[in-house]
This record gives C-alpha cells, sequence and structure tokens, in this order.
C-alpha cells in the first residue's frame, strides 16, 4: 500500500487541507533555502561587505517569490493525486498566495508586481498542465 492509495482514500473534505497544509510547508522550506541559498551566493561572488543588504534582499524579494511559485505547482500536483482536478485548484492557490504575499508585503510597505510573476508563470503552466491531463466526457459530446 502506497502513501498516493491511502491519500486517494482519503475524503475530499480532508485531502483539500492537507493538500493545503503540505504545500505551504514545501513551499515555506524551499523559499527559506533558496534565500539563503541567494543570500550565500551573493556574499561569495560580490565579496562586498553588505550582508544585511544580501539578507533583507533575499528575505524580502526572493523568498515570496518562489514561495508562491512552488506553493501553486505543490498544490496542483497534490490535488491531481487525489482525483481529476481542473483549473480552479491552480487559481485558488494562486489566489490565495497572492493574497497572503500582498498582505505580508504591506506590513513592511513595499508592494510590487515582480514577486507575482513566478507565480503567475506557475498558474498559468498548471493550468495548462491540468486541461492537457482532463479527457472529455462522452456524454456531453453531441452525436452527428
Amino acid at each position: 500500500m502506497s502513501i498516493r492509495s491511502v491519500y486517494r482514500g482519503i475524503p475530499v473534505y480532508l485531502a483539500v487541507p492537507l493538500a493545503l497544509l503540505a504545500s505551504a510547508i514545501v513551499a515555506l522550506a524551499l523559499a527559506l533555502v533558496g534565500a539563503y541559498t541567494l543570500n550565500f551566493l551573493l556574499g561569495k561572488l560580490l565579496q562586498n561587505q553588505d550582508a544585511l543588504g544580501y539578507a533583507i534582499t533575499a528575505f524580502f524579494f526572493v523568498a515570496p517569490a518562489i514561495a508562491l511559485l512552488v506553493f501553486v505547482f505543490c498544490f496542483s500536483v497534490v490535488v491531481s493525486w487525489h482525483r481529476a482536478a481542473s483549473w480552479r485548484a491552480p487559481t485558488f492557490a494562486f489566489a490565495l498566495g497572492a493574497i497572503l504575499v500582498w498582505v505580508w508585503a504591506r506590513d513592511f510597505g513595499g508592494i510590487g508586481f515582480a514577486w507575482y510573476v513566478p507565480g503567475t508563470i506557475a498558474w498559468l503552466l498548471s493550468c495548462w498542465w491540468l486541461h492537457r491531463k482532463a479527457s472529455t466526457h462522452l456524454e456531453n459530446v453531441i452525436e452527428a
């Protein structure tokens, strides 16, 4: 018995919050790893002593973009593992992530659109990917 088969056996009202939680954890973990990696690389490559500036750049600009990108992709994939998903799963994930990034950015006074570009790309690719996997139901086909 695999994890995927156990996950498919869970009712929908529990599977979606579980997918939301798992996606949020993965997104935050990868955002922290990405921000730390960027901070380390900027410190080593540029040989400048402005380590605080690199940390602020990595935490306030790169981490939200990575988190939104990973959250949308991860939520789309995990929901599609449970049942056939449509464009609504990545749209919900992108809307929720964009609202959370916007609320988080208001706390320090910065609102920009650059954070939303990776998430928008993830949303569009997820919608396209889920649309390709969708099959047409035969009862909806008009016969001549």
